[in-house]
Formats: C-alpha cells, sequence, structure tokens
C-alpha cells in the first residue's frame, strides 16, 4: 500500500516497476496504463487508460499523488492556444525536397512489385 510521507521510492519500483517517465529535476515519477480493444467495425477503442504522478521530497518519500483515469481525463479542459512549429516553414526548398522523396517512394514501389 502505498501512503504519503512514509512511502520512498524503493517501495514504489518494488510495486509498480522501473519509472517509464522520470523528471529528476522536478522529482517526478509518472507511471501509466492503456488497454484498447477492437472494435467490430476494427476501429480501436480505449477502456482503460490510468495515469499517475507521483512527486517526491528531497529524501524520497512520497509527497503527492495525481492519479487520472479515464473518465477523470475526459474532464481535463486543454487550452484552444496552438504552438508555432520550429521545424522547416512551407518554402520552396522544402516543396522541393518533399516531392522528390514521394517520387523515391512512388520508384520504390513499382521497383518491389
Amino acid at each position: 500500500m502505498i501512503k504519503i510521507n512514509k512511502t520512498n521510492k524503493n517501495d514504489i519500483l518494488e510495486l509498480l516497476g522501473p519509472v517509464p517517465i522520470e523528471n529528476k529535476n522536478e522529482k517526478r515519477w509518472t507511471y501509466f496504463e492503456v488497454r484498447e480493444t477492437k472494435t467490430k467495425y476494427g476501429v480501436k477503442k480505449i477502456y482503460i487508460n490510468d495515469y499517475a504522478e507521483i512527486f517526491f521530497d528531497k529524501f524520497g518519500l512520497i509527497k503527492k499523488i495525481d492519479f487520472y483515469d479515464l473518465n477523470s481525463m475526459k474532464k481535463i479542459q486543454f487550452s484552444k492556444s496552438k504552438t508555432k512549429s520550429l521545424a522547416i516553414e512551407d518554402t520552396f526548398s522544402k516543396s522541393i525536397l518533399s516531392s522528390t522523396r514521394k517520387r523515391m517512394e512512388n520508384a520504390r514501389k513499382k521497383f518491389d512489385k
């Protein structure tokens, strides 16, 4: 059983296993579980989506746990603002490289047949 201010990092590793996402600067570990199934039309449907963030103090003891399941994630409000991409913008060189790549892929498909 996990208890705040009593359970430490070693206990969490023993209970939940290795950490998939670890943020050392914030002393935060993130665990998640996603299970999905296919419906009769072949569409994937998520039926389990659990997400837990565990925050530690400077001694390695749990100070806070945030847990989200599939129902609580539906209630989260996301920002409508968009971030600007740092990738290559739509330029002349990008369009040339893109069309060249498409031609090479099409040629490869013809060759593989």
